[in-house]
């Protein structure tokens, strides 16, 4: 089990038309967030994740989503769980 938590923005570009269907795929995502669109297309996204392999898929699944035209990683911070008062795991 990893003692990692991954938490990564993007900023997520698509087609005019696909924003609504997009916005509406990313937030049927688990640890997929959007926290603003706009009507040009683009939209800014974070994405936590338990690990890096979790982390990885989660950003591979957004760069396919239907309508996108590409999916840019702009931040990526990896806390210890330890670090955010999680000593379970």
């Amino acid at each position: 089990m990893s003692n990692e938590y991954h938490i990564a923005a993007l900023v997520v570009h698509c087609r005019d038309e696909a924003v609504a269907s997009v916005r509406a795929a990313i937030d049927e995502m688990a640890g997929a967030e959007v926290h603003a669109a706009t009507e040009e297309g683009k939209l800014v996204v974070t994405l936590e994740q338990n690990n890096r392999a979790e982390l990885q898929t989660g950003m591979h699944a957004l760069s396919l989503l239907s309508g996108v035209l590409s999916a840019s990683l702009t931040y990526h911070r990896v806390e210890g769980l330890d670090e955010l008062g999680n000593t379970n795991g």
